[in-house]
């Protein structure tokens, strides 16, 4: 750290220059210009050591170079801005890269400086005009960002209002005519709250209100819209969603967040909600039928006693139903019903193939079905621990079989659920599988997905996934995105990989490379990078995906454009190949 003294305030720097003799002959021109201002200088020489110092301390202004070991281009800019918008930016580059230095201070930096043009003093102004010039903007973005949340959101909770909501649903309506993607409304009400008001008054009420606006944000990603329309009335909005199992899924979610909510102000709570789901476009494809199915479908649930509905009909498993799914999934595990597919993620740097998922499929007489599709029923039925050690089995013992007619790719994954983690003995005879398969635990990795973490017995989940990596298994973060807290449960243990969701790609498509979750990427790329774990992007269908990802130093990816999914037999071959699409 070099320090340069003066009488004013000091400037905080911190240098990103990876150029040993760069860096010298910068904090050597600050340090000559002496003057009243003390300049304090930190020096890293990546981007990620970068991202991890700005998360520990406050500076005024960063000078960051645009040719870093781990980032290159104006994708640096965007990085540091996601970790603190507060610094200035000041851009480092040559002569013959100033064209790259103007469209970095479009994207957010504030100035940029020729290296050996300037003497210390000039820089110093420079910086002083940096910092002062990015105040000003923070001042007119709050002062913006003021007078539109006082119109558009809740005075008590600061959700989106009724008007907010309309619009955004408006929008995506629009938006899915031109790329045929789908969306959901859930429509909760609470269950309780006029007891809360008449037991504890409305000052408690209010604070319930306020926890459960938090309950619902922290509950969804960020494409998506939490909307307070009535007293104990709210309206989600979820964009992009796949299914109606994945809608009815969030809500599902969500409502046992609601009911997670025991105590306020010292006050006892007993929460219940119903929730109305619809689905665009097979429910719907005007705002007003949408939002009138989804209050049907809620109150037709609020008559049974509260839970999930969708507007179709179905709603949470009955007892009968449950029975009936526990007999054939049963038969299913005797008669070898389940079936694996295999999709492999590649490193686009190598362009190699390096790891394969297993993936489940049950071969029923209607059809082939997908996990989602019946997984909750198993769970419910008891069966869920039993499927997952049979696909365990299936994938082990064929891993070995590859492995044993050299196909060098290093690892298999496989998908565990919350249920499976939160059962004492399951890690255990996951091991004794591998054992018997003659597959060591290393070469296995475990995808555990975001929302496994939101349920109330996360703290038993985390000491099975303590367990597994004892005993030597790979853990993956899967489906990572900016859902509630993504980063808390990524510093929770040592992961060896982290999967950022499908959605996060799409919505980077959708938004631009300007756009909130190019930096919510950005940002994860750098933090796990700090933290020595490997990003893996899936979804990738295009070569404008995989350049994209790329351009902000994401190598490893999943997805379509380099392999579908395959079945055991047809793999070997692919895997010797080349893949596709670099």
């Amino acid at each position: 750290m070099s320090v340069v003294s003066g009488r004013l305030p000091p400037l905080g720097v911190l240098l990103v220059e990876d150029s040993v003799s760069d860096a010298r002959l910068l904090a050597e021109s600050f340090r000559d210009a002496g003057g009243e201002q003390e300049v304090i200088i930190r020096t890293v020489r990546t981007l990620a050591e970068a991202a991890v110092e700005m998360s520990r301390y406050s500076f005024t202004c960063v000078l960051v170079d645009l040719g870093l070991p781990d980032g290159r281009g104006i994708g640096n800019v965007e990085v540091l801005r996601a970790v603190d918008r507060s610094a200035a930016i000041v851009v480092l580059t040559g002569l013959d890269d100033e064209h790259l230095a103007a469209e970095a201070i479009r994207l957010g930096a504030q100035e940029y400086l020729v290296k050996g043009q300037l003497d210390g003093a000039k820089m110093v102004r420079l910086l002083r005009h940096a910092i002062e010039r990015n105040k000003q903007v923070h001042e007119l973005e709050d002062q913006r960002h003021r007078e539109f949340h006082r119109a558009s959101h809740d005075s008590l909770t600061g959700l989106a209002n009724r008007e907010l909501f309309y619009d955004r649903v408006r929008q995506m309506l629009a938006q899915s005519q031109r790329s045929g993607r789908s969306f959901a409304i859930c429509y909760l009400d609470l269950d309780g709250f006029k007891r809360v008001n008449d037991q504890h008054g409305h000052a408690v009420g209010d604070q319930l209100l306020i926890r459960v606006a938090e309950v619902l944000n922290e509950s969804v990603r960020m494409s998506d819209t939490v909307a307070r329309v009535g007293g104990d009335e709210f309206l989600i909005l979820l964009w992009p969603v796949d299914d109606q199992a994945e809608s009815a899924n969030v809500a599902r979610r969500l409502r046992e967040r609601v009911m997670a909510i025991r105590q306020i102000a010292d006050c006892p709570i007993e929460l219940d909600a119903s929730v109305g789901v619809v689905f665009h476009p097979q429910h719907g494809d005007t705002l007003d039928l949408l939002l009138e199915r989804s209050d049907r479908a809620m109150y037709q649930i609020k008559r049974n006693g509260g839970g999930v509905a969708v507007y179709d009909g179905l709603t949470l498993d009955s007892p009968q139903r449950v029975a009936g799914l526990k007999i054939e999934l049963t038969q299913a595990l005797e008669n070898d019903q389940f079936s694996l597919l295999f999709h492999p993620w590649i490193d686009a740097a190598q362009e190699l193939f390096i790891g394969v998922e297993a993936l489940l499929r049950w071969d029923r007489a209607n059809g082939v079905q997908r996990p989602d599709e019946f997984l909750r029923g198993a769970e419910a039925s008891g069966r869920l621990g039993d499927i997952g050690l049979h696909v365990a089995v299936k994938a082990f013992y064929q891993w070995r079989a590859w492995r044993d007619l050299g196909v060098s790719v290093t690892h298999i994954s496989v998908n565990l659920s919350a249920a499976e983690l939160t059962d004492a003995q399951y890690i255990e005879s996951l091991y004794a599988v591998s054992q018997s398969a003659g597959v060591r635990p290393e070469e296995v990795r475990l995808e555990i997905p975001m929302p496994a973490f939101e349920g109330e017995n996360t703290h038993l989940m985390l000491a099975q996934m303590r367990r597994a990596r004892d005993m030597g298994f790979g853990l993956v973060l899967d489906q990572f995105g900016p859902d509630g807290q993504s980063f808390k449960w990524l510093c929770s243990m040592q992961f060896d990989g982290l999967k950022l969701g499908r959605h996060v790609l799409r919505a980077i498509n959708e938004e631009g490379l300007q756009g909130p979750m190019r930096r919510f990427a950005s940002a994860a790329l750098g933090a796990a990078g700090a933290m020595g774990i490997p990003v893996i992007a899936t979804g990738v269908e295009t070569v404008d995906d995989r350049v994209t990802l790329q351009m902000m130093g994401c190598v490893l990816m999943q997805g379509q454009l380099f392999c579908g999914f395959e079945q055991a037999s047809d793999l070997p071959a692919r895997l010797a190949q080349r893949p596709p699409g670099l």
